[in-house]
């Protein structure tokens, strides 16, 4: 393969491999009589030589250089320090297809080569045909009857119910009476007797809470009680030598009966 140089110079691919095989060896200095420069990128190992622009950077893996000039030049290159090696390229095209060579000699035979490494494992292959459907399967046996189940557990709590709603309000009670209450007054009245019996009795209306009596001469008191709600009476008998004799003998005496008005 031929690069053609401005200058109308005309290199081989051979000849700038050489050229830069040359220049690396004698420690980066050369000398190129051209009207123009041409860049290259110079494969530190390789010694390929890349021709590019003159702003093109090289990778870490070449070396820059600068072909030609003017009149007569000198071309300096300057190896710099390894760098890491960079990730492997895109796979560059397909070059053209180079002329038949002249046929070379029979070689000798040669041996056998070792067994060559295991291919790639093939595609997936393409999804088979649905089968045909199954014919129908016959009818299963009835099962037996199932276990009583377990008693089921309690239930939760139920809810609290609502409140009920207020009732009516109830109806004004009757007045009291006056407060300062009911104040009673008690008295006393009294009647003579002389027949041996003899009562008192209060106002109309009025209550008899009590009685009494006095006896004048021989005589003891045979009863002394109520009679009906305002009454007192007293019955008195005569004594003689014997024991007291029933009857009426005379025998006087006063009678009181203790009264209570409401006021």
């Amino acid at each position: 393969m031929a690069i053609k140089i401005r200058g109308a110079r005309t290199l081989t691919l051979a000849t700038v491999g050489a050229l830069a095989a040359s220049l690396l060896a004698v420690g980066g200095v050369a000398t190129a009589s051209s009207a123009s420069e041409v860049y290259a990128c110079v494969h530190k190992k390789t010694r390929y030589a890349r021709i590019v622009n003159a702003t093109t950077p090289c990778r870490k893996t070449e070396t820059r250089m600068v072909i030609g000039g003017g009149g007569q030049s000198t071309t300096t290159i300057t190896e710099g320090t390894k760098g890491d090696t960079g990730p492997q390229g895109p796979k560059g095209d397909t070059g053209l297809q180079g002329r038949q060579g002249f046929p070379g000699k029979n070689g000798k035979d040669g041996k056998d080569g070792l067994p060559g490494k295991d291919g790639l494992p093939g595609k997936n292959g393409t999804d088979g045909k649905d089968g045909l459907p199954g014919k129908n399967g016959t009818d299963g046996v009835d099962g037996k009857d199932g276990k009583d189940g377990l008693p089921g557990k309690p239930g939760a709590d139920g809810k609290d119910g609502a409140d009920g709603k207020n009732g009516l309000p109830g109806k004004d009670g009757k007045d009291g009476e006056d407060g300062k209450g009911i104040t009673y007054t008690t008295y006393t009245r009294s009647n003579n007797f002389s027949s041996g019996s003899g009562s008192a009795s209060c106002n109309s209306g009025d209550v008899a809470t009590g009685g009494g009596f006095t006896i004048s001469g021989n005589g003891n008191v045979t009863s002394s009680a109520p009679s009906g709600a305002s009454s007192w009476s007293v019955t008195a008998a005569k004594n003689d030598t014997n024991n007291l004799t029933s009857g009426n003998h005379g025998v006087s005496g006063t009678v009181y009966v203790v009264c209570l008005k409401k006021s």
